[in-house]
């Protein structure tokens, strides 16, 4: 459970660790909040 815990906080919250967001007309958008990293 700790495990789990850790890798939670290391992910971006906004985009869940993807780096970036699909757009609901297709396509996908960088994350602004981690730059694309997909952490925090």
């Amino acid at each position: 459970m700790k495990n789990q815990l850790q890798t939670e906080k290391k992910e971006c919250v906004y985009c869940s660790g993807k780096g970036y967001f699909q757009l609901l007309l297709g396509g996908s958008e960088t994350c602004n909040c981690c730059g694309g990293s997909g952490r925090k």
